[in-house]
């Protein structure tokens, strides 16, 4: 039966949902609907049996939580989807609403999809194996998994678009974090660290005498004000970054082992001393590494770079993203310039740090001067480079590259030492050829950067033409 709309024409949102109900007679749904509301309490059985199955599912679901409520709740979410007189709208924003608890609680989509699969296969079963079904089963059953792949479709949908919400207000909060001051933190977090060891050697080392509620609060109210600060605020502004699993692990392995050991042998100081010791050795590790994620947290988290205040790689795939999207809606052209400087090592080696990062200081800023406040300079790498020239194709971005290379080798290099090298660069320019993927270009970048050190250095190399860069349209 087709579609009720002209090839071509607009089609609203559920569209496809009256089309897979209008695949079979309104007998075929009606004995559809009869046989998943027989059998739906042991469809909801093996559904979440395999969901069970999955270790990774187990902090979302237990065997009580399954059986008090989300049992019923798959029995009555298989009765309106299959119901062939529920409003299309309905059944569509139960989808979306499922979808919406699910990235909420971060159940993944492709487990709930594991558990469809076992869905269909066990209700096409039936279908094939009943007599009533003969002559149309063929068609049953695929009403059965179109239906199925639909509501996993819209909940997909719902999910990404809640799982993007929650990220962008996830990120925000961090941006929160960063606006505030992260020395006063940085300092206020090293205290109660500080505080938390000083405790423990009151009360398991010195012989103060304590009730059992002061106990309590000391070693274990001091502790949790550190360690919740870690488990619940850290875990949210230093995402991703190493040393917070490092920071988790010593303060499981102080609690764990060093605390035991230490209160045993309190009653002689002799033997208590060298755990004492570790203590300390434990704490300034863990001051350690909790400088080292403030570090991280201000250098990478803004998204730009200490030393030039250019924008570091943190956000090259964002933007790169968005430019070839750009390109591909608009049919603009862009280039990616990837650019080193020459002799950078001997450089650093032969004239030190401070000279050295001088040098890229003042490229950085040669570079930001050069270009047009419509694109976009990174910093890469110790003495890379990379910048986007948006809105230029070919022979605009070969002048932009030349330019910039002249321009660097004729700046004055300023140090405090008074010693001034002469600087140049070598670039490899990469024009945009249709391909999706940014880091296709990136490595045309990169590639044609290394055959222009390669062939001499100081100069300006071009990458060999991509699928479609050969006839890119020129912007001038």
């Amino acid at each position: 039966m087709s579609l009720p709309f002209p090839p071509g024409a607009a089609q609203p949102a559920d569209a496809s949902w009256l089309h897979v109900r209008q695949m079979v007679s309104e007998p075929v749904r009606v004995q559809v609907q009869t046989l998943v509301q027989r059998s739906a309490a042991a469809l909801s059985d093996l559904f979440y049996e395999r969901m069970l199955s999955d270790p990774d599912m187990l902090r979302f679901l237990d065997h009580e939580i399954v059986n008090r409520r989300l049992h019923a709740s798959m029995v009555r979410w298989l009765g309106l989807l299959f119901d062939p007189a529920a409003s299309i709208p309905d059944t569509l924003e139960m989808q979306r609403r499922t979808g919406e608890v699910h990235a909420r609680i971060g159940i993944p989509h492709a487990a709930v999809a594991r558990g469809a699969r076992e869905l269909k296969r066990a209700i096409g079963q039936q279908l094939l194996g009943d007599p009533q079904a003969a002559g149309h089963a063929g068609q049953a059953v695929q009403y059965v998994y179109e239906l199925i792949d639909l509501a996993l479709d819209a909940m997909g949908e719902s999910a990404v678009s809640n799982a993007t919400r929650l990220l962008r207000s996830e990120e925000s909060y961090r941006m929160f974090f960063l606006t505030q001051d992260l020395r006063a933190e940085r300092e206020r977090q090293k205290s109660q660290l500080l505080e938390w060891a000083h405790q423990i050697l009151v009360h398991n080392y010195w012989d103060v005498v304590h009730d059992d509620a002061g106990a309590a609060g000391a070693t274990g109210h001091q502790v949790s004000q550190f360690k919740l600060w870690v488990e619940h605020k850290a875990a949210m502004m230093f995402e991703g970054v190493p040393e917070l699993a490092l920071l988790r692990a010593c303060i499981a392995s102080t609690e764990s082992g060093l605390l035991p050991r230490l209160k045993e042998a309190s009653a002689n100081h002799s033997n208590a001393k060298g755990i004492v010791n570790e203590l300390h050795a434990a704490v300034d590790h863990m001051k350690g590494l909790l400088g080292a994620m403030f570090d991280r947290l201000t250098a990478m988290e803004d998204g730009r770079d200490n030393l030039t205040r250019l924008l570091n790689r943190r956000y090259l795939p964002a933007i790169a993203k968005r430019e070839i999207d750009l390109a591909q809606s608009q049919s603009q052209p862009f280039a990616m310039l990837a650019i080193a400087i020459d002799s950078y090592a001997e450089i650093r080696h032969g004239l030190g740090a401070e000279v050295s990062d001088a040098i890229v200081a003042q490229v950085a800023d040669r570079l930001s001067e050069s270009v047009r406040a419509s694109d976009f300079v990174f910093r890469v790498g110790d003495s890379q480079f990379l910048v986007l020239i948006v809105e230029a194709g070919a022979s605009v971005t070969a002048t932009v590259a030349e330019e910039l290379r002249e321009r660097v080798a004729r700046m004055p290099v300023r140090t405090a030492s008074g010693i001034a090298p002469d600087i140049t660069v070598s670039i490899g320019l990469a024009v945009f050829d249709g391909h999706p993927d940014y880091q296709r270009l990136l490595e045309r970048a990169e590639l044609a950067l290394r055959e222009a050190q390669t062939a001499g250095r100081n100069q300006v190399q071009h990458a060999a033409p991509g699928l479609a860069e050969a006839g890119t349209r020129e912007n001038a």
